[in-house]
């Protein structure tokens, strides 16, 4: 009996050693990523809905950050609604904080930019806690914008958001608008511009068939490459998965693969309850022979009604309570919401900006495992604590001329 409890005594000690206890900010940031993974899925599904057949992308860190701007001032019910929908914690200074943490790994980055910026109506002062708020924990900047003059002030905020995504994104407010009842208008902008680790050969990439489904295909520029990567062979989500990492960051390209031609919708719906960080936990490295399409993607959106289908609807009626955005006390209320994304994948890398007749399995070959992405796909850019930036799915590639 000793010997029996000295033996598991001992057994404790080593597990206590190799596993500690999570320190607060490494719990803070294992929350984040689960609250926004949720938010991801639930978003990636509304907008699936609304255009089926077509690529979508979009950036869920972009979208929630830019709410999350707006819920500081919210009160009451509207922040409540707002905490639900966006996938907040409903504390504000806690939730303030986990957004600062998030964007401060990245203020020296290079390749990644974030910023984020509001715009006061002339003549209206923000309320102290929220401008103290912006400023500190969001790293925001504040301008006063004459919105009556709308051609103008579109166009200052226009030049502002190109000038932070590299010209990625030039017109993502329409001068319609803004109008003399505008009072904030909150923006969130990032830009991403990211080289492979491993970089496709540009003399390798050739014109391949792109399956739309079991018999409909058309040709696309397809790059190969073989090489060390992290991939997962998913049965219970009837896919592979494929880690391509970044250059001189902890960013990566997450591609979910349907093993079947057509199997994208059933995948998108398994996704819905399934946490990315479940997915990257299975990943090893291992030799795989890669076949992806160089492709290009935009999407820009009214999301109200999004917002509204994702139980946010008090934000855009009479009910709605900013009350502590300004000052001076005045009924606001959300007339719109405009996102704008734009992706570019190629055999360098990643550029990204927002304002997202083989059936492939993954079997075991002399040389590796085989990746075709030859068929529609679903893909995400994230960091290694799993933070969703962009997220997308690939339907159709442009073809080949």
């Amino acid at each position: 009996m000793y010997k029996l409890w000295s033996l598991f005594g001992c057994w404790l000690l080593v597990l206590l050693h190799l596993s500690p206890l999570p320190t607060e900010a490494q719990s803070s940031k294992l929350e984040f990523s689960q609250r926004l993974s949720v938010f991801s899925n639930n978003l990636y599904n509304q907008l699936s809905l609304l255009k089926p057949e077509e690529n979508v992308v979009f950036s869920p860190f972009s979208i929630q950050t830019c709410a999350a701007m707006a819920r500081l001032g919210a009160k009451k019910e509207t922040a409540a609604e707002l905490d639900r929908g966006l996938g907040l914690v409903s504390d504000t200074k806690k939730m303030a904080e986990s957004f600062h943490q998030a964007l401060s790994t990245y203020k020296k980055s290079t390749i990644l930019r974030i910023a984020n910026r509001i715009y006061v109506m002339k003549g209206f002062k923000l309320h102290k806690d929220f401008n103290r708020l912006l400023t500190k924990q969001f790293l925001s900047s504040a301008e006063s914008l004459d919105f009556g003059n709308n051609e103008k002030a579109a166009a200052s905020i226009n030049g502002w958001v190109a000038k932070k995504t590299n010209n990625l994104i030039k017109d993502v407010i329409d001068p319609s608008s803004l109008t003399t009842l505008t009072r904030i208008v909150l923006v969130n902008a990032i830009h991403f511009k990211g080289n492979w680790v491993h970089q496709f050969a540009v003399k390798a990439t050739r014109a391949e068939p792109f399956y739309l489904n079991d018999e409909k295909s058309i040709k696309v520029p397809m790059m190969n490459i073989e090489q060390i990567f992290n991939h997962a062979q998913l049965p219970e989500l009837d896919a592979t998965a494929l880690q391509l990492p970044y250059k001189d960051s902890d960013l990566s390209m997450l591609i979910i693969l349907p093993n079947r031609k057509t199997g994208l919708p059933q995948l998108e719906g398994k996704l819905r309850s399934t946490q990315l960080s479940e997915i990257t936990k299975k990943l090893n490295q291992t030799k795989v022979i890669v076949k992806l399409p160089k492709f290009k993607a935009e999407l820009k959106m009214e999301l109200k009604d999004v917002f509204q289908k994702l139980g946010m609807t008090r934000i855009f009626s009479t009910s709605a309570d900013f009350s502590g955005m300004l000052q001076n006390p005045h009924e606001l209320q959300i007339s719109s919401i405009i996102h704008k994304t734009v992706i570019d994948v190629n055999e360098h890398g990643t550029e990204a900006a927002t304002a997202t007749a083989i059936i492939t399995v993954a079997r075991n070959a002399a040389n590796g495992v085989y990746f075709y992405a030859d068929h529609p796909f679903t893909y995400y850019i994230l960091n290694k604590d799993n933070y969703v930036l962009f997220a997308g799915k690939l339907t159709k590639p442009k073809a080949e001329p």
